[in-house]
């Protein structure tokens, strides 16, 4: 006879359980932790998703450094073009105006020369220029045009360790009184000058993504004193605002050759402003479509495919004096009115008062370090649970809720193995049962 011990069936224990969870008080409780636990689902969500996308914040401090980095320093002349050249070649005007080119000797002209020809050299511009009290420490580098002419930019050689007008940028420019009489520009003669950041070269095109230009205008005659400050950007590189860490990469020569490379494109032909392979304009109308779409392009262009470097520094000019027609006699120590060449001349000191520069980082604003405290911070302050509580929780619900069913399984197949055992030996038993008893029936009729 086989005795079966009938054990209670788990998903029936697991159905009590849960429904003893929603009884009485209980339900309350049930409910109050089903709402803890979506909050804590909802943080952890949005958790990872800063692990995924991770916010980015500006931090801003003050450096004392011990040493300064000048910016480069453009200058471009007012008018840019020399008058009595020009007329030489047929143009009577700005070279932006198309019409000037109607008659233009295209068959027996080189545009390159010309160009050398009709915009201003070094000496024309420069009476004396230094830099930390001399003229070794500046590199000089020309820059051609086609709105500004030829510009000159000044680069500083060496930094410099302390901050004082004396050991700043010091330039005289000058003028010709030929200059003021036959200007056939909106500006009045003088200069405009940029200050930019070594790495990111002049460029008389517009840079919408980069491109961080001081710019002021200086009259004829005028002495300025500029007193610098200097910001430093540090940006992160990202899929909505990228920007390039690669050493010689430049913004302002990425969106220059862009404009120019379209210009050339739409008229078939380059200029001699321009850096191409392609062949220079050899007729009126070819030049007329290259200088409309360069005007017309220059400015909004709208290039997105170059993006701004990463590290960079903005450079602002403070015109702390300006003087214009009078000039100091420290012999006679008096105000004396400039004559001659001296009141064509302009002065210009540019220079830092402070070591102080202004760093504007971005960082990440968030890891690893406070993903765990977040996790930890919500998990323990909704749920009261710590690392020890979570392994608690984790064995006791495999306990209660996973290890029955498996147990059933193996239990269910432990059972019909041991039912068919005991079933064979109880046969067994039975057999050997009624053997003895024939076997003393035998005896006992023959002891008769």
């Amino acid at each position: 006879m086989t005795v079966e011990t009938k054990e209670p069936d788990p998903k029936c224990m697991v159905r009590k359980k849960l429904a003893e969870c929603i009884k009485g008080p209980n339900l309350i409780k049930t409910l109050i932790i089903i709402v803890c636990v979506g909050v804590v689902v909802q943080q952890i969500t949005t958790c990872i998703r800063k692990l995924i996308d991770k916010p980015i914040t500006t931090y801003t401090h003050f450096d004392f450094n011990k040493t300064l980095l000048y910016p480069s320093v453009t200058f471009c002349r007012e008018p840019p073009y020399k008058f009595d050249k020009m007329q030489e070649y047929g143009l009577y005007g700005h070279p932006r105006f198309t019409s000037a080119w109607r008659d233009f000797d295209f068959e027996n002209i080189d545009l390159d020369e010309m160009w050398g020809n009709i915009t201003y050299d070094e000496k024309d511009m420069f009476v004396q220029y230094g830099f930390n009290a001399s003229r070794d420490n500046v590199d000089l580098k020309a820059t051609i045009g086609f709105i500004n002419g030829r510009c000159y930019t000044m680069s500083p050689k060496i930094r410099t360790q302390h901050a004082t007008k004396q050991l700043g940028y010091a330039v005289t420019l000058q003028h010709t009184a030929e200059d003021l009489e036959t200007t056939t520009s909106v500006f009045p003669p003088g200069y405009h000058v940029f200050i930019h950041y070594w790495k990111e070269p002049y460029t008389e095109v517009t840079v919408y993504n980069g491109g961080m230009v001081e710019s002021l205008y200086v009259n004829v005659g005028e002495t300025l004193d500029v007193k610098l400050k200097v910001d430093q950007y540090q940006m992160i590189n990202s899929d909505d605002d990228p920007c390039i860490e690669h050493h010689n990469y430049s913004a302002n020569e990425c969106t220059t050759k862009y404009v120019w490379d379209r210009s050339v494109e739409a008229a078939g032909c380059s200029g001699p402003w321009m850096e191409s392979d392609v062949p220079r304009c050899r007729n009126y109308t070819s030049m007329r479509n290259l200088i409309t779409a360069y005007m017309n392009t220059h400015e909004s262009h709208h290039s997105s495919e170059c993006p701004r470097i990463c590290s960079s520094y903005l450079y602002n000019g403070f015109v702390t004096d300006r003087q214009k027609f009078y000039s100091w006699d420290s012999t006679a120590t008096e105000w004396c009115i400039k004559t001659g060449p001296a009141a064509l001349q302009t002065h210009l000191f540019i220079y830092f008062n402070s070591m102080m520069v202004s760093v504007y980082e971005e960082r990440f604003n968030y890891d690893w370090n406070i993903f765990v405290a977040d996790l930890g911070g919500s998990v323990g302050f909704l749920l009261g649970l710590s690392v020890i509580g979570l392994m608690k929780m984790f064995g006791k619900t495999w306990r209660m809720f996973i290890q029955p069913f498996l147990r059933s399984d193996k239990d269910s197949g432990r059972k019909h193995s041991e039912t068919s055992i005991a079933t064979i030996d109880v046969k067994n038993l039975d057999q050997n049962y009624f053997d003895k008893c024939n076997g003393w029936c035998d005896k006992i009729s023959g002891s008769k």
